[in-house]
Protein backbone atom coordinates (compact mmCIF):
# COMPACT_ATOMS: atom_id res chain seq x y z
CA UNK A 1 0.00 0.00 0.00
CA UNK A 2 1.31 3.83 -1.07
CA UNK A 3 1.99 5.85 2.69
CA UNK A 4 -0.89 7.51 1.80
CA UNK A 5 -3.36 4.47 2.03
CA UNK A 6 -2.07 3.21 4.97
CA UNK A 7 -2.04 6.30 6.47
CA UNK A 8 -5.78 5.76 6.31
CA UNK A 9 -6.11 1.92 6.65
CA UNK A 10 -4.14 1.74 10.09
CA UNK A 11 -6.67 3.61 12.24
CA UNK A 12 -9.51 2.36 10.41
CA UNK A 13 -8.64 -0.87 12.12
CA UNK A 14 -8.10 0.30 15.44
CA UNK A 15 -10.14 0.23 18.20
CA UNK A 16 -10.24 2.90 20.94
CA UNK A 17 -6.78 3.78 19.31
CA UNK A 18 -5.48 0.11 19.68
CA UNK A 19 -4.65 -2.49 17.10
CA UNK A 20 -5.82 -6.21 17.23
CA UNK A 21 -3.66 -7.86 19.96
CA UNK A 22 -4.55 -11.66 19.91
CA UNK A 23 -2.91 -12.04 23.72
CA UNK A 24 -6.07 -10.39 24.88
CA UNK A 25 -8.33 -13.10 23.39
CA UNK A 26 -8.91 -16.48 25.20
CA UNK A 27 -6.76 -18.21 22.31
CA UNK A 28 -4.57 -16.90 19.45
CA UNK A 29 -5.29 -18.27 16.89
CA UNK A 30 -8.29 -20.53 15.05
CA UNK A 31 -5.70 -23.77 15.27
CA UNK A 32 -5.75 -22.96 18.95
CA UNK A 33 -9.58 -22.83 19.57
CA UNK A 34 -9.77 -26.11 17.65
CA UNK A 35 -7.42 -27.99 19.47
CA UNK A 36 -8.49 -25.84 23.22
CA UNK A 37 -12.35 -26.83 22.58
CA UNK A 38 -11.25 -30.65 21.78
CA UNK A 39 -8.95 -30.78 24.78
CA UNK A 40 -11.84 -28.90 27.14
CA UNK A 41 -15.13 -29.79 25.17
CA UNK A 42 -14.49 -33.19 23.60
CA UNK A 43 -17.08 -35.51 22.56
CA UNK A 44 -19.93 -32.47 23.47
CA UNK A 45 -21.40 -31.50 19.61
CA UNK A 46 -20.24 -28.73 17.86
CA UNK A 47 -22.19 -29.07 14.81
CA UNK A 48 -25.58 -30.86 13.97
CA UNK A 49 -26.16 -30.27 10.18
CA UNK A 50 -29.46 -31.79 8.89
CA UNK A 51 -30.12 -32.22 5.18
CA UNK A 52 -32.82 -31.92 3.43
CA UNK A 53 -34.40 -35.21 3.35
CA UNK A 54 -33.91 -34.69 7.49
CA UNK A 55 -31.00 -36.57 7.83
CA UNK A 56 -28.26 -35.87 10.76
CA UNK A 57 -24.48 -35.24 10.79
CA UNK A 58 -23.44 -34.79 14.10
CA UNK A 59 -19.31 -33.68 14.56
CA UNK A 60 -18.27 -32.95 18.28
CA UNK A 61 -15.37 -31.01 19.30
CA UNK A 62 -12.76 -33.49 19.14
CA UNK A 63 -14.18 -35.16 15.53
CA UNK A 64 -13.96 -31.03 13.90
CA UNK A 65 -10.03 -31.01 15.50
CA UNK A 66 -8.81 -34.08 13.93
CA UNK A 67 -10.96 -34.15 11.05
CA UNK A 68 -10.28 -30.57 10.30
CA UNK A 69 -6.03 -31.95 10.73
CA UNK A 70 -6.56 -34.91 8.33
CA UNK A 71 -7.99 -32.71 5.76
CA UNK A 72 -5.06 -30.25 6.16
CA UNK A 73 -2.61 -32.84 5.91
CA UNK A 74 -4.51 -33.91 3.17
CA UNK A 75 -4.42 -30.41 1.39
CA UNK A 76 -0.36 -30.65 1.93
CA UNK A 77 0.83 -33.87 0.93
CA UNK A 78 -1.62 -34.61 -1.75
CA UNK A 79 -3.04 -31.70 -3.66
CA UNK A 80 0.61 -30.04 -2.97
CA UNK A 81 -0.92 -26.75 -1.81
CA UNK A 82 2.24 -24.75 -0.26
CA UNK A 83 1.74 -22.89 3.17
CA UNK A 84 -0.11 -19.57 2.68
CA UNK A 85 -1.43 -20.02 -0.79
CA UNK A 86 -5.19 -18.92 -1.25
CA UNK A 87 -7.97 -22.25 -1.89
CA UNK A 88 -10.80 -21.66 -3.64
CA UNK A 89 -14.38 -23.18 -1.62
CA UNK A 90 -17.60 -23.90 -2.71
CA UNK A 91 -19.36 -25.14 0.22
CA UNK A 92 -22.93 -26.25 1.13
CA UNK A 93 -24.46 -26.81 4.50
CA UNK A 94 -23.06 -29.84 5.01
CA UNK A 95 -20.21 -31.06 7.68
CA UNK A 96 -17.84 -31.89 4.92
CA UNK A 97 -17.95 -28.28 4.03
CA UNK A 98 -17.68 -27.10 7.63
CA UNK A 99 -14.29 -29.23 8.13
CA UNK A 100 -13.18 -28.40 4.70
CA UNK A 101 -13.07 -24.38 6.10
CA UNK A 102 -11.95 -25.41 9.22
CA UNK A 103 -9.08 -27.13 7.22
CA UNK A 104 -7.65 -24.33 5.06
CA UNK A 105 -7.96 -22.03 8.11
CA UNK A 106 -5.59 -24.28 10.33
CA UNK A 107 -3.36 -25.22 7.32
CA UNK A 108 -2.58 -21.14 6.77
CA UNK A 109 -4.20 -21.57 3.64
CA UNK A 110 -6.93 -18.50 3.06
CA UNK A 111 -10.31 -19.51 1.94
CA UNK A 112 -11.97 -17.82 -1.36
CA UNK A 113 -15.49 -18.67 -0.26
CA UNK A 114 -17.46 -18.95 -3.40
CA UNK A 115 -21.47 -19.58 -3.66
CA UNK A 116 -22.09 -22.50 -5.41
CA UNK A 117 -25.49 -20.43 -7.13
CA UNK A 118 -23.24 -18.28 -8.66
CA UNK A 119 -22.59 -18.33 -12.97
CA UNK A 120 -19.23 -20.23 -13.70
CA UNK A 121 -18.21 -17.16 -15.24
CA UNK A 122 -18.59 -15.25 -12.32
CA UNK A 123 -17.09 -18.14 -10.23
CA UNK A 124 -14.05 -18.08 -12.64
CA UNK A 125 -13.66 -14.14 -12.66
CA UNK A 126 -13.09 -14.34 -8.56
CA UNK A 127 -10.58 -17.03 -8.99
CA UNK A 128 -8.74 -15.49 -11.83
CA UNK A 129 -8.51 -12.11 -9.57
CA UNK A 130 -6.98 -14.20 -6.80
CA UNK A 131 -4.79 -16.48 -9.27
CA UNK A 132 -6.10 -19.60 -7.53
CA UNK A 133 -5.03 -22.56 -8.93
CA UNK A 134 -7.29 -24.87 -6.55
CA UNK A 135 -11.01 -25.16 -5.85
CA UNK A 136 -12.54 -27.52 -3.34
CA UNK A 137 -16.27 -28.40 -3.36
CA UNK A 138 -18.50 -29.62 -1.19
CA UNK A 139 -19.45 -33.55 -1.73
CA UNK A 140 -23.56 -31.83 -2.94
CA UNK A 141 -21.78 -29.27 -5.29
CA UNK A 142 -22.59 -30.40 -8.79
CA UNK A 143 -19.15 -31.42 -9.96
CA UNK A 144 -19.61 -28.58 -13.29
CA UNK A 145 -19.98 -25.73 -11.11
CA UNK A 146 -16.48 -25.06 -11.83
CA UNK A 147 -14.53 -26.83 -14.54
CA UNK A 148 -11.33 -28.48 -12.89
CA UNK A 149 -13.02 -28.71 -8.87
CA UNK A 150 -12.15 -30.96 -6.10
CA UNK A 151 -14.53 -32.65 -4.35
CA UNK A 152 -13.95 -32.75 -0.29
CA UNK A 153 -13.19 -36.34 1.01
CA UNK A 154 -14.85 -38.11 3.88
CA UNK A 155 -12.30 -36.86 6.55
CA UNK A 156 -13.03 -40.07 8.40
CA UNK A 157 -11.59 -41.91 5.87
CA UNK A 158 -8.00 -39.87 5.69
CA UNK A 159 -4.95 -41.29 7.15
CA UNK A 160 -4.12 -38.84 10.74
CA UNK A 161 -0.82 -36.25 9.98
CA UNK A 162 2.08 -37.96 11.14
CA UNK A 163 3.29 -38.18 14.49
CA UNK A 164 5.27 -34.47 15.34
CA UNK A 165 3.61 -33.19 12.59
CA UNK A 166 3.33 -29.58 14.22
CA UNK A 167 1.22 -26.70 12.43
CA UNK A 168 2.68 -23.38 12.55
CA UNK A 169 0.56 -20.70 13.64
CA UNK A 170 -0.86 -17.99 11.04
CA UNK A 171 0.05 -14.27 11.99
CA UNK A 172 -3.50 -12.79 12.91
CA UNK A 173 -2.24 -10.10 10.12
CA UNK A 174 -2.42 -12.31 7.42
CA UNK A 175 -5.49 -12.99 4.83
CA UNK A 176 -7.97 -16.12 6.41
CA UNK A 177 -10.76 -15.32 4.13
CA UNK A 178 -12.01 -13.70 1.03
CA UNK A 179 -15.92 -12.99 0.20
CA UNK A 180 -17.36 -11.51 -2.80
CA UNK A 181 -19.42 -8.64 -2.00
CA UNK A 182 -22.91 -9.17 -2.94
CA UNK A 183 -22.70 -6.74 -5.98
CA UNK A 184 -26.40 -5.07 -4.92
CA UNK A 185 -25.28 -1.34 -5.76
CA UNK A 186 -21.88 -1.62 -7.53
CA UNK A 187 -19.84 -4.22 -8.83
CA UNK A 188 -18.33 -7.11 -6.78
CA UNK A 189 -15.08 -6.32 -4.89
CA UNK A 190 -13.23 -9.04 -3.45
CA UNK A 191 -12.87 -8.54 0.32
CA UNK A 192 -9.45 -9.82 2.57
CA UNK A 193 -10.46 -10.58 5.98
CA UNK A 194 -7.94 -11.18 8.31
CA UNK A 195 -7.42 -14.14 11.12
CA UNK A 196 -7.46 -11.15 13.97
CA UNK A 197 -10.55 -10.33 12.05
CA UNK A 198 -12.14 -13.71 12.48
CA UNK A 199 -11.19 -13.99 16.50
CA UNK A 200 -12.55 -10.68 16.99
CA UNK A 201 -15.90 -10.71 15.45
CA UNK A 202 -16.10 -14.04 17.07
CA UNK A 203 -15.99 -12.65 20.77
CA UNK A 204 -18.23 -10.02 19.93
CA UNK A 205 -21.01 -12.32 19.32
CA UNK A 206 -19.83 -14.39 21.89
CA UNK A 207 -20.20 -11.32 24.20
CA UNK A 208 -22.97 -9.62 23.17
CA UNK A 209 -25.26 -13.29 23.21
CA UNK A 210 -23.68 -14.27 25.71
CA UNK A 211 -22.95 -17.80 24.13
CA UNK A 212 -21.29 -20.48 25.93
CA UNK A 213 -21.42 -24.33 25.93
CA UNK A 214 -24.83 -26.40 25.85
CA UNK A 215 -25.92 -22.73 24.41
CA UNK A 216 -27.48 -24.34 20.91
CA UNK A 217 -27.90 -22.06 17.60
CA UNK A 218 -30.32 -22.93 14.86
CA UNK A 219 -28.81 -21.85 11.32
CA UNK A 220 -30.19 -21.82 8.14
CA UNK A 221 -27.81 -19.07 6.13
CA UNK A 222 -25.48 -20.42 3.45
CA UNK A 223 -22.20 -20.80 4.90
CA UNK A 224 -20.79 -19.13 1.65
CA UNK A 225 -21.89 -16.17 2.97
CA UNK A 226 -20.02 -13.83 5.74
CA UNK A 227 -22.78 -14.21 8.28
CA UNK A 228 -23.04 -18.19 8.26
CA UNK A 229 -19.61 -18.19 8.16
CA UNK A 230 -18.47 -16.02 11.45
CA UNK A 231 -22.07 -16.32 12.90
CA UNK A 232 -23.25 -19.77 12.67
CA UNK A 233 -19.54 -21.59 12.58
CA UNK A 234 -16.60 -19.60 14.20
CA UNK A 235 -18.87 -17.71 17.16
CA UNK A 236 -20.28 -21.02 17.60
CA UNK A 237 -16.63 -22.29 18.00
CA UNK A 238 -14.83 -19.58 19.82
CA UNK A 239 -17.84 -19.76 22.38
CA UNK A 240 -17.71 -23.74 22.92
CA UNK A 241 -21.56 -23.59 21.66
CA UNK A 242 -23.62 -26.16 19.42
CA UNK A 243 -24.46 -25.25 15.89
CA UNK A 244 -27.69 -26.62 14.33
CA UNK A 245 -26.90 -26.02 10.38
CA UNK A 246 -29.77 -26.81 8.33
CA UNK A 247 -29.18 -27.04 4.73
CA UNK A 248 -32.04 -25.12 3.17
CA UNK A 249 -34.32 -23.28 4.45
CA UNK A 250 -38.28 -24.49 4.02
CA UNK A 251 -40.81 -22.42 6.17
CA UNK A 252 -42.79 -25.70 6.36
CA UNK A 253 -40.00 -27.63 7.71
CA UNK A 254 -38.23 -25.25 10.35
CA UNK A 255 -40.47 -24.99 12.76
CA UNK A 256 -39.58 -28.70 13.57
CA UNK A 257 -36.40 -27.73 13.56
CA UNK A 258 -37.25 -25.27 16.45
CA UNK A 259 -39.06 -27.58 18.33
CA UNK A 260 -36.72 -30.53 17.75
CA UNK A 261 -33.41 -28.88 18.89
CA UNK A 262 -34.82 -25.86 20.99
CA UNK A 263 -32.33 -23.57 20.35
CA UNK A 264 -31.35 -20.47 22.51
CA UNK A 265 -31.37 -18.30 19.34
CA UNK A 266 -31.93 -18.70 15.84
CA UNK A 267 -29.93 -16.81 12.81
CA UNK A 268 -32.34 -15.84 10.06
CA UNK A 269 -33.08 -12.66 7.52
CA UNK A 270 -36.03 -11.15 7.47
CA UNK A 271 -37.17 -12.89 4.54
CA UNK A 272 -37.35 -16.15 5.97
CA UNK A 273 -39.46 -14.37 8.98
CA UNK A 274 -41.70 -13.44 6.45
CA UNK A 275 -42.04 -16.46 5.28
CA UNK A 276 -42.61 -18.17 8.33
CA UNK A 277 -45.19 -15.40 9.57
CA UNK A 278 -47.01 -16.32 6.96
CA UNK A 279 -46.99 -20.25 7.05
CA UNK A 280 -46.69 -20.87 10.26
CA UNK A 281 -50.60 -21.70 11.79
CA UNK A 282 -49.90 -23.00 15.17
CA UNK A 283 -46.66 -21.47 16.12
CA UNK A 284 -45.06 -22.47 19.65
CA UNK A 285 -41.22 -21.59 20.52
CA UNK A 286 -39.16 -23.98 22.86
CA UNK A 287 -39.56 -22.19 26.25
CA UNK A 288 -35.51 -21.75 26.54
CA UNK A 289 -35.74 -19.97 22.94
CA UNK A 290 -34.19 -15.99 23.53
CA UNK A 291 -34.85 -14.65 20.07
CA UNK A 292 -33.96 -14.15 16.46
CA UNK A 293 -30.92 -12.57 15.37
CA UNK A 294 -31.36 -11.13 11.74
CA UNK A 295 -29.11 -9.40 10.17
CA UNK A 296 -27.65 -9.43 6.30
CA UNK A 297 -31.21 -6.84 5.00
CA UNK A 298 -32.98 -4.42 6.83
CA UNK A 299 -35.61 -5.52 8.58
CA UNK A 300 -38.73 -3.99 8.82
CA UNK A 301 -41.38 -2.74 11.51
CA UNK A 302 -43.70 -4.66 9.64
CA UNK A 303 -41.59 -7.99 9.93
CA UNK A 304 -40.79 -7.14 13.77
CA UNK A 305 -44.49 -7.17 14.58
CA UNK A 306 -45.64 -9.91 12.81
CA UNK A 307 -42.85 -12.20 14.70
CA UNK A 308 -43.80 -10.21 18.01
CA UNK A 309 -47.83 -10.63 17.84
CA UNK A 310 -47.50 -14.13 16.39
CA UNK A 311 -44.81 -15.75 17.72
CA UNK A 312 -44.27 -13.64 21.02
CA UNK A 313 -40.93 -13.54 20.24
CA UNK A 314 -38.12 -10.84 19.99
CA UNK A 315 -36.20 -9.80 17.02
CA UNK A 316 -32.79 -8.76 17.27
CA UNK A 317 -31.82 -7.14 14.45
CA UNK A 318 -27.65 -6.73 13.70
CA UNK A 319 -25.35 -4.62 10.97
CA UNK A 320 -22.69 -5.03 9.40
CA UNK A 321 -21.37 -5.37 5.78
CA UNK A 322 -18.69 -8.24 4.11
CA UNK A 323 -16.01 -5.26 4.69
CA UNK A 324 -16.83 -5.09 8.39
CA UNK A 325 -17.27 -8.79 9.08
CA UNK A 326 -20.24 -9.40 9.74
CA UNK A 327 -21.44 -7.24 12.61
CA UNK A 328 -20.54 -3.98 13.70
CA UNK A 329 -23.34 -3.14 15.70
CA UNK A 330 -26.35 -5.43 17.81
CA UNK A 331 -29.68 -4.52 19.47
CA UNK A 332 -28.76 -5.27 23.19
CA UNK A 333 -30.69 -8.26 23.98
CA UNK A 334 -31.36 -6.96 27.52
CA UNK A 335 -33.69 -4.40 26.09
CA UNK A 336 -37.01 -3.09 29.00
CA UNK A 337 -40.58 -4.08 27.06
CA UNK A 338 -40.68 -0.64 27.02
CA UNK A 339 -37.56 -0.01 24.99
CA UNK A 340 -37.75 -2.98 22.70
CA UNK A 341 -41.41 -1.54 21.51
CA UNK A 342 -40.29 2.29 20.90
CA UNK A 343 -36.69 0.88 19.39
CA UNK A 344 -38.53 -1.68 17.21
CA UNK A 345 -42.01 -2.12 17.30
CA UNK A 346 -42.99 1.14 17.24
CA UNK A 347 -40.34 2.68 15.55
CA UNK A 348 -40.76 3.79 11.70
CA UNK A 349 -37.22 2.26 11.29
CA UNK A 350 -35.81 -0.30 13.88
CA UNK A 351 -32.85 0.18 15.32
CA UNK A 352 -29.25 -1.99 14.05
CA UNK A 353 -28.39 -1.27 17.95
CA UNK A 354 -25.51 -0.69 19.55
CA UNK A 355 -21.68 -1.34 18.15
CA UNK A 356 -20.46 -4.83 19.51
CA UNK A 357 -17.27 -4.82 21.35
CA UNK A 358 -14.02 -4.21 18.92
CA UNK A 359 -16.02 -1.89 17.13
CA UNK A 360 -16.83 2.35 17.01
CA UNK A 361 -19.48 3.71 14.74
CA UNK A 362 -20.37 7.13 14.04
CA UNK A 363 -22.85 8.93 11.37
CA UNK A 364 -20.68 11.40 9.25
CA UNK A 365 -21.78 14.61 7.38
CA UNK A 366 -19.27 15.19 3.85
CA UNK A 367 -16.81 17.03 5.35
CA UNK A 368 -15.87 14.07 8.12
CA UNK A 369 -17.30 15.54 11.34
CA UNK A 370 -19.94 14.20 13.46
CA UNK A 371 -23.29 14.68 12.73
CA UNK A 372 -25.93 15.84 15.12
CA UNK A 373 -28.06 13.10 16.74
CA UNK A 374 -30.80 13.02 14.72
CA UNK A 375 -29.25 14.14 11.66
CA UNK A 376 -28.38 11.90 8.46
CA UNK A 377 -25.42 10.95 7.43
CA UNK A 378 -23.09 8.21 6.40
CA UNK A 379 -22.73 5.40 8.25
CA UNK A 380 -19.03 4.82 8.99
CA UNK A 381 -17.42 2.47 11.27
CA UNK A 382 -13.23 1.79 12.51
CA UNK A 383 -12.29 -1.21 14.76
CA UNK A 384 -10.95 -4.66 15.03
CA UNK A 385 -13.67 -6.14 12.60
CA UNK A 386 -12.85 -3.61 10.16
CA UNK A 387 -11.60 -5.62 6.75
CA UNK A 388 -7.64 -5.34 5.67
CA UNK A 389 -8.33 -4.15 2.16
CA UNK A 390 -10.19 -5.10 -0.86
CA UNK A 391 -8.12 -7.47 -2.89
CA UNK A 392 -6.12 -6.23 -5.82
CA UNK A 393 -8.05 -3.22 -5.75
CA UNK A 394 -6.08 -0.32 -3.79
CA UNK A 395 -8.13 2.49 -5.50
CA UNK A 396 -11.64 0.74 -4.11
CA UNK A 397 -9.54 0.44 -0.64
CA UNK A 398 -8.23 4.28 -0.22
CA UNK A 399 -11.96 5.54 -1.07
CA UNK A 400 -13.42 2.79 1.68
CA UNK A 401 -10.75 4.05 3.82
CA UNK A 402 -10.37 7.73 3.78
CA UNK A 403 -10.23 9.91 6.50
CA UNK A 404 -9.31 7.01 9.27
CA UNK A 405 -13.10 6.06 9.24
CA UNK A 406 -14.57 3.05 6.56
CA UNK A 407 -17.40 3.88 4.77
CA UNK A 408 -20.21 1.91 4.59
CA UNK A 409 -22.23 4.12 2.01
CA UNK A 410 -25.51 3.51 4.26
CA UNK A 411 -26.83 6.70 5.40
CA UNK A 412 -28.38 6.90 9.12
CA UNK A 413 -28.13 8.83 11.68
CA UNK A 414 -27.22 8.10 16.03
CA UNK A 415 -30.02 8.85 18.97
CA UNK A 416 -29.22 8.28 22.39
CA UNK A 417 -32.19 6.13 24.32
CA UNK A 418 -33.25 7.87 27.15
CA UNK A 419 -34.04 4.72 28.81
CA UNK A 420 -30.60 3.28 28.82
CA UNK A 421 -28.37 6.35 27.87
CA UNK A 422 -26.97 4.14 25.14
CA UNK A 423 -26.06 5.65 21.47
CA UNK A 424 -28.31 3.61 19.21
CA UNK A 425 -28.16 4.01 15.32
CA UNK A 426 -30.48 4.24 12.66
CA UNK A 427 -29.77 3.34 8.98
CA UNK A 428 -32.24 4.97 6.74
CA UNK A 429 -30.80 4.00 3.43
CA UNK A 430 -27.50 3.86 0.62
CA UNK A 431 -26.08 6.75 -0.74
CA UNK A 432 -26.53 5.24 -4.03
CA UNK A 433 -30.10 4.26 -3.67
CA UNK A 434 -31.46 7.47 -4.85
CA UNK A 435 -33.87 8.50 -7.67
CA UNK A 436 -33.30 12.37 -8.60
CA UNK A 437 -36.85 13.69 -10.08
CA UNK A 438 -36.68 16.51 -11.18
CA UNK A 439 -34.38 17.51 -9.25
CA UNK A 440 -35.38 16.20 -6.07
CA UNK A 441 -33.69 13.03 -4.29
CA UNK A 442 -35.89 10.48 -3.20
CA UNK A 443 -34.94 7.70 -0.86
CA UNK A 444 -35.54 4.50 -2.85
CA UNK A 445 -35.21 2.74 0.21
CA UNK A 446 -37.86 4.68 2.22
CA UNK A 447 -40.62 4.21 -1.03
CA UNK A 448 -40.08 0.58 -0.45
CA UNK A 449 -40.59 0.56 3.22
CA UNK A 450 -43.60 2.41 2.47
CA UNK A 451 -44.92 -0.23 0.09
CA UNK A 452 -44.17 -3.07 1.97
CA UNK A 453 -46.02 -1.62 4.73
CA UNK A 454 -49.58 -1.94 2.94
CA UNK A 455 -51.24 -5.32 3.70
CA UNK A 456 -52.16 -6.71 0.17
CA UNK A 457 -48.56 -6.87 -0.94
CA UNK A 458 -46.00 -9.53 -0.38
CA UNK A 459 -42.75 -7.90 -1.35
CA UNK A 460 -42.01 -4.55 -3.53
CA UNK A 461 -38.64 -2.97 -4.32
CA UNK A 462 -38.17 0.38 -6.64
CA UNK A 463 -35.25 1.71 -8.82
CA UNK A 464 -34.56 4.77 -10.43
CA UNK A 465 -34.67 4.89 -14.32
CA UNK A 466 -33.72 7.60 -16.79
CA UNK A 467 -36.70 9.92 -17.89
CA UNK A 468 -36.75 12.30 -20.37
CA UNK A 469 -37.37 15.84 -19.15
CA UNK A 470 -37.43 14.63 -15.46
CA UNK A 471 -33.81 13.40 -15.20
CA UNK A 472 -35.11 10.42 -13.41
CA UNK A 473 -37.93 8.52 -12.38
CA UNK A 474 -39.08 6.07 -9.75
CA UNK A 475 -40.31 2.84 -11.25
CA UNK A 476 -41.94 -0.04 -8.61
CA UNK A 477 -41.27 -4.05 -9.01
CA UNK A 478 -44.38 -5.47 -6.98
CA UNK A 479 -45.22 -8.74 -5.57
CA UNK A 480 -49.55 -8.16 -5.71
CA UNK A 481 -52.38 -10.13 -5.67
CA UNK A 482 -54.20 -9.11 -9.35
CA UNK A 483 -57.11 -7.67 -7.60
CA UNK A 484 -54.68 -4.33 -6.18
CA UNK A 485 -54.66 -2.23 -8.20
CA UNK A 486 -51.97 -0.03 -9.14
CA UNK A 487 -54.26 3.03 -8.66
CA UNK A 488 -54.82 2.10 -4.80
CA UNK A 489 -51.37 1.41 -5.03
CA UNK A 490 -50.26 5.24 -6.00
CA UNK A 491 -53.15 6.66 -3.74
CA UNK A 492 -51.25 4.62 -0.62
CA UNK A 493 -48.21 6.39 -1.94
CA UNK A 494 -49.60 9.47 -2.00
CA UNK A 495 -50.01 9.66 1.63
CA UNK A 496 -46.18 9.76 2.07
CA UNK A 497 -45.27 11.24 -0.81
CA UNK A 498 -45.19 14.00 -3.30
CA UNK A 499 -47.04 13.45 -6.38
CA UNK A 500 -44.48 14.20 -8.36
CA UNK A 501 -42.11 11.98 -7.53
CA UNK A 502 -45.03 9.05 -7.48
CA UNK A 503 -43.89 5.56 -9.34
CA UNK A 504 -43.96 5.98 -13.21
CA UNK A 505 -43.97 2.43 -13.60
CA UNK A 506 -45.51 -0.11 -11.58
CA UNK A 507 -44.45 -3.98 -12.84
CA UNK A 508 -45.81 -7.15 -11.63
CA UNK A 509 -43.40 -9.61 -10.84
CA UNK A 510 -43.37 -13.01 -9.26
CA UNK A 511 -40.65 -12.02 -7.20
CA UNK A 512 -38.15 -9.35 -6.48
CA UNK A 513 -34.71 -10.55 -7.26
CA UNK A 514 -32.40 -11.14 -4.09
CA UNK A 515 -29.25 -12.74 -2.82
CA UNK A 516 -29.50 -15.97 -0.33
CA UNK A 517 -29.71 -13.32 2.33
CA UNK A 518 -32.28 -11.07 1.68
CA UNK A 519 -30.38 -8.16 0.07
CA UNK A 520 -32.26 -6.45 -2.75
CA UNK A 521 -29.62 -7.24 -6.23
CA UNK A 522 -30.19 -3.56 -7.41
CA UNK A 523 -28.56 -4.33 -10.96
CA UNK A 524 -31.11 -7.28 -11.72
CA UNK A 525 -33.81 -5.22 -10.03
CA UNK A 526 -33.06 -1.95 -12.38
CA UNK A 527 -32.65 -4.15 -15.78
CA UNK A 528 -36.13 -5.57 -14.56
CA UNK A 529 -37.56 -2.29 -14.51
CA UNK A 530 -35.08 -0.42 -17.27
CA UNK A 531 -37.90 1.25 -19.42
CA UNK A 532 -39.38 -0.66 -22.73
CA UNK A 533 -37.63 -0.39 -25.70
CA UNK A 534 -39.64 1.91 -28.13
Amino acid sequence: MHDSLLADANPVRHYQGEPFRAHRTIRSGIPSYLSHAAALRGDAPYLTAVAEDGSTTTVTYQELDEYSRRTAHWLRTECAVPPGAAVGLLPVNDAESVIGLFALLRAGNPALVLNPADPTARLTEQTGALDIGIVLRGPRVPEDSLTGSIRLPDPRRLPPPPPGNVEAPADPACDALYFGTSGSTAASKLVAQTYANAIANAEAVRRHHGLGPDIRILGCLPIHHVNGVHFTLIATLVAGAHAVLAELFSPFGYPSLLTTYRPRIASVVPSLLDALTETWRRPELPGNFDYFVSAAAPLSTTTARAVHDRFGARVVQGYGLTETTNFSTSMPADLSDEAYRRLVLDADIPSIGIPVHGNEVAALTPDGSLAEPGVTGEICMRGHNVMSRYANNEASTAKAFRGGWFHSQDLGHQTVDDESGRTVFVITGRTKNVAKVRGETVSLEEMERVLRAHPGLRDAACAAVPAPLLGEAVSAAVVAPPELADSELRAYLRRHFAEGVLPARIVRVDKVPRTATGKILRPALRDLLAPPAQ
